[in-house]
């Protein structure tokens, strides 16, 4: 979903100016080194106690007031170690109860700094690896007793108030770096910016950052060297499903996906490189390979088309990404496994639903001439060219761009099946196939697969098209000899990119394309059949 499009759902809080004041005061006299916040506390332990559910921010300031005046007492960060998780304890119990009457999203939103000190823990005190590995379990018990409790769409679409980056200076006012990439420091920096500058709609986005940072830093805690690799993988995996179902959140399972596409997952100061490729394995299996019955339309809540919609795109663009991860491995019956997995999904029929509804029915010439992640995507990227924003970034988009000219599949045509009598159904496709019985059909369906191809690699990667083999005719003749080559048309302008470089796929090159092969909506006997 994007956010910008949702507005602002939430009205002005009234409190905004007293705590743009105080917050001011504070770090002035902070930095003036008169640290004495007994009169800020006072004020604003009486007005949380006064408000049936307030605001985030003054949650925030309230307990970050009270964390840095128990400091001091217990020696600060020189404390011993004993004292320094029992100060991160007394920060979650403050933060849980203080948010005691909010709804689950913003008690989920509000543990963002027990996460930030438990990581600075885990980090910079190593010996406390047990303590804290014991406390976030604490808090993932808490966040999945959260979950259980429904994260209502209304609840997420909340905005963070405008004091929102201001807090985060107030919780980092003793420390050298002050900014939102030391205060969020387990999610990628597109995350992290999508919560800064578009605060609208913010809150559910802010409880999935805080579900994401607890789940990989627990993960990347159970790393344990004296532990047998294949059993440690086990354990994570089985850890891994078991939260995610328990956090059964969107935002959440969202923001793993998208972390995934980037080359390197935020946890470098946390694990070894081969450490690091392992947890990206148990994610890839544990997002892929199972179908969480919370992704499910027919679990009874009401799911949000939007966000169902850039999950399954993002499910895509991962699961293609984990293929190519995986075969650079060597480990083929797992790709099968990947591609099966994402046929059988919810996600992907959910989409192709999705798509549909935004055009009509019977009024898309073109389709997925497979189940499998690659040629569904390549399939999105045409319904894109027909005006349909399927992609919520232009950087999504360039991935995909990416996957299309990566891809060596040669796809067949799926047949499109609903799950019972009504439309409204959803789509089921058919396991994928590594072979298709090529004398089941005939010279028409051949040439309009080919005609997909030549639309799509036009414009991503105008190249010589081969095949592996011969194609059988349905007269029995066979076409021997040398491997047979189609040329695409093109214009001699045109930028010819490189299908296995990145950055080939979204050049200028992207942007021209011969028009003769611009697919149209309109009616047609190949539109799908209910």
């Amino acid at each position: 979903m994007n956010p910008a499009a949702s507005g602002d759902r939430s009205p002005p809080d009234p409190l905004h100016p007293m705590l743009k004041e105080s917050v001011d005061r504070f770090l002035l006299e902070y930095h003036g080194g008169s640290p004495d916040f007994s009169g800020f506390a006072a004020i604003f332990s009486r007005l949380l106690h006064s408000l049936p559910d307030p605001p985030l921010e003054t949650i925030w300031f309230y307990a970050a007031l009270t964390h840095h005046a128990a400091k001091p007492a217990a020696g600060g960060r020189c404390g011993a170690a004993s004292e320094q998780v029992s100060r991160v304890k007394e920060l979650f119990q403050l933060l849980a109860s203080c948010s005691g009457s909010c709804n689950a999203v913003k008690k989920v939103a509000a543990l963002a700094p027990v996460v930030y000190e438990l990581y600075f823990l885990a980090v910079e005190r190593r010996s406390l690896k047990r303590e804290v590995e014991d406390l976030l379990e604490v808090v993932v018990s808490y966040i999945s007793i959260c979950g259980g409790r429904e994260f209502e769409e209304e609840d997420e679409l909340e905005s963070l108030g405008p004091c929102f980056l201001d807090l985060i200076r107030v919780w980092m006012v003793d420390k050298p770096k002050k900014d939102a990439k030391s205060f969020f420091p387990v999610v990628s920096d597109d995350v992290r910016e999508g919560i800064c500058k578009d605060r609208g709609a913010g809150m559910g986005r802010l409880a999935g950052v805080v579900m994401t940072e607890v789940f990989l830093l627990r993960l990347c805690l159970k790393l344990d060297a004296r532990t047998l690799r294949a059993e440690l993988e086990r354990d994570m995996h089985s850890w891994a499903v078991q939260t995610i179902a328990g956090f059964r959140n969107f935002c959440f399972f969202g923001t793993l996906l998208s972390m995934l596409l980037d080359p390197v997952l935020p946890v470098t100061l946390l694990l070894k490189f081969e450490d690091e490729i392992l947890l990206r394995e148990v994610l890839y299996d544990a997002l892929i390979m199972v179908d969480y019955p919370f992704l499910s339309p027919q679990n009874g809540r009401k799911l949000r088309v939007e966000v169902l919609k850039s999950s399954a795109v993002l499910l895509l663009l991962v699961a293609e990404s984990a293929m190519q991860f995986i075969r650079e491995n060597g480990d083929h019956s797992k790709v099968d496994s990947y591609k099966d997995a994402v046929s059988k999904s919810w996600l992907p029929s959910q989409l192709l639903k999705w798509v549909t509804c935004q055009t009509g029915p019977g009024r898309i010439t073109s389709r997925p001439t497979a189940s499998t992640p690659a040629a569904l995507i390549k399939w999105l990227l045409i319904v894109e060219d027909l005006g349909i924003r399927v992609f919520d970034s232009d950087i999504l988009k360039l991935h995909a761009k990416a996957v299309v000219c990566k891809s060596r599949i040669e796809y067949e045509l799926p047949v499109f099946k609903l799950r019972g009598d009504n439309f409204n159904d959803a789509f089921i496709l058919p396991p994928y196939n590594e072979g298709i019985a090529v004398d089941t059909i005939d010279d028409a369906d051949l040439d309009m697969v080919d005609s997909v191809d030549a639309t799509f690699m036009a414009y991503t990667c105008p190249v010589v098209l081969t095949s592996d083999g011969t194609r059988k005719r349905k007269d029995g003749r066979k076409e021997e000899g040398e491997i047979p080559v189609k040329f695409l048309k093109s214009h001699s302008h045109e930028n010819v990119a490189k299908c296995n470089v990145f950055h080939s796929c979204v050049g200028d090159g992207l942007s021209s394309r011969n028009e003769e092969y611009s697919p149209i909506l309109q009616e047609d006997p190949l539109s799908m059949e209910h």
